[in-house]
């Protein structure tokens, strides 16, 4: 609010000091033409030769030209123009009831317009300045009690000496109603100092025109406040705080000035800060009174709620709790019901599909019996062939067996790779069966990769790939070279065959193909299945890449990151025949 006030005050003095400004530019401007009028000019040329007569008629002339000038502008009371001598001329006026001005004040503005080189000076004058007269009570009811007084010198035209002086006479009341009826609220008060502490005008007793302002330290601080740019600030005046607010007008050297009591800009807030405790009180003892209404109405229901809640944490599902009310604890009480009975019914579904699921492991481990059937039978006719020395039988069954441990899911997910190679081995030695010399695998490994771990099974599919889609359509002979080494932190193995290569066509979606179990592989996972296993367990960045050049060659390489134990970087080479 005094920001508001602030700025509207301010914005309010700048309008009313325009409109002064203006006025007095308009006077100003007057005094311009009078002085430098042909009539002015050759009168005080030549005022020296001149008689009487000749004098009364050209102040006759002076004041028939000036009430043209004037008529519409009734608040200048009167002209004077005075020689170089300082003899006076009455231009312009009432010549019965005369404007006389004391010998001592009249020097002394004559004098200081001199000093000032003509530039026009603003001043106020009050009864104490005339001379004591007769016409003074007429003067005041009809001119004004006081006066603003333009007077400046000004020089012949001709000759460019100093010529004489004039002086315009207004009625401070021209001024005062400019901003007599200007309302900035109750106790607010505007008036016009100059720049010594001078009333020029005022609509209040206690700031009377023509006298100095009460508070002689406020002109001070207002024109510190100017070098600042400052225009409203707060000030404490007759022991009561006010805001400040000005404007400038520089052509007068005037202060336009508003003051504005802080008791009239509190009094609102005070007022509404009033009201709204009272409003807090009673607002306050209605929610008192209504929160123990409602409260009554909740702790009931919450209650047997409650009660209801401790009943079903004991086991009782054939609680029910009745309740007609349709606001949210009605709601409440009636999802509480209805949760009661589903939590019944899902306990007898649980306890239902319990019995179901004991049933279907009962199922599961008898049907784990098979394969264990089927190994122990394998042993059995692995046993009889070794009787009958048939070697190549007993071990063709003896690689079976091992596989189908391994199909069986014994031991964890990961091996170490010298248990993967001898996996790939065991399926070597069973398909050597179906491929009698057609291919031969040579290994090329570290020694310190041996005990590294890898996933289970993913050496495997690989090399069934290259035996049955690369070596068995090719004629003669196929290899397959199986290498693994260390790169930095990652285990690079890399399975490499000579066989009749992957077009570029298929080569291209081998990774995306979806798993299909495909006859002849014993594994039945593929290489799509062995990459998804090294992404899932050790994350994006590893897996499978294919290069392969028809009827040339093909390498399947598989990067994961290395664990385990290390051992020499020695190479361990083999090679085995089928």
């Amino acid at each position: 609010m005094k920001t508001k006030i602030s700025t509207y005050s301010i914005q309010v003095m700048n309008q009313v000091s325009e409109n002064i400004k203006n006025e007095l530019v308009q006077i100003e401007n007057d005094s311009v033409n009078i002085a430098f009028s042909d009539m002015i000019q050759n009168t005080l040329d030549s005022f020296n030769t001149l008689n009487e007569w000749e004098k009364n008629e050209v102040e006759l002339k002076m004041h028939s030209m000036l009430v043209k000038r004037f008529s519409f502008f009734p608040s200048v009371t009167d002209v004077l123009v005075f020689t170089r001598n300082k003899e006076k001329i009455i231009a312009y006026g009432d010549v019965h009831f005369k404007f006389k001005l004391k010998s001592d004040y009249l020097n002394s503005i004559l004098e200081e317009t001199t000093t000032n080189n003509g530039v026009p000076l603003w001043t106020i004058q009050d009864k104490a300045n005339e001379e004591d007269s007769n016409n003074s009570s007429f003067r005041i009811e009809n001119y004004g009690k006081r006066g603003i007084l333009l007077y400046r010198s000004f020089k012949s035209l001709q000759h460019g000496t100093p010529l004489g002086y004039i002086l315009i006479r207004v009625d401070e009341k021209y001024i005062l109603n400019k901003f007599k009826h200007i309302d900035l609220g109750h106790g607010a008060d505007i008036f016009i100092l100059n720049s010594n502490g001078m009333v020029m005008s005022g609509r209040s007793a206690e700031v009377k025109a023509a006298k100095m302002y009460p508070d002689s330290e406020l002109i001070q601080e207002i024109k510190t406040n100017k070098e600042n740019e400052i225009y409203s600030f707060n000030r404490t005046i007759s022991g009561k705080r006010n805001l400040i607010a000005y404007t400038y007008i520089p052509s007068a050297d005037w202060y336009v000035v508003s003051t504005i009591p802080f008791s009239y800009i509190n009094d609102e807030s005070i007022r509404i800060g009033i009201y709204i405790a009272i409003l807090g009180v009673v607002c306050f003892v209605l929610a008192l009174l209504l929160s123990f209404i409602v409260s009554r109405s909740i702790s009931n229901p919450l209650k047997q709620l409650l009660d209801s809640m401790n009943n079903v944490k004991k086991g009782k599902f054939v609680v029910q709790i009745e309740d007609r009310s349709s606001d949210e604890l009605g709601v409440v009480i009636t999802n509480f019901n209805t949760m009661v009975s589903e939590l019944q019914f899902l306990i007898d579904e649980v306890k239902s599909k319990e019995a179901l699921k004991r049933r279907a492991e009962l199922s599961t481990l008898q049907a784990q019996i098979n394969p264990h059937f089927l190994s122990n039978t394998l042993n059995t006719v692995r046993w009889l062939a070794n009787v009958q020395k048939a070697e190549n039988i007993s071990s063709l069954i003896t690689s079976l067996i091992q596989l189908l441990h391994v199909c069986m899911g014994k031991g964890g997910e990961l091996i170490n790779i010298r248990e993967e190679i001898e996996y790939v081995k065991n399926y070597l030695n069973i398909m050597t069966y179906r491929y009698y010399d057609k291919f031969r695998v040579h290994f090329e490994m570290e020694e310190g990769v041996l005990d590294l771990k890898i996933l289970k099974f993913i050496m495997q599919p690989i090399v069934e790939n290259s035996l049955l889609h690369g070596i068995e359509p090719m004629e003669g002979q196929g290899l397959i070279i199986i290498k693994g080494y260390r790169a930095e932190d990652q285990l690079i193995i890399t399975i490499t065959d000579n066989g009749v290569g992957i077009p570029s066509y298929k080569m291209n979606n081998l990774l995306q193909e979806k798993l299909q179990n495909k006859e002849g592989k014993l594994s039945g996972m593929g290489i799509r299945n062995v990459d998804e296993r090294i992404k899932l367990y050790f994350g994006e960045a590893y897996g499978i890449s294919i290069q392969s050049v028809p009827n040339m060659l093909t390498t399947i390489e598989i990067t994961i990151p290395i664990t385990g134990e290390e051992g020499h970087n020695t190479y361990a080479q083999s090679t085995y025949s089928g």
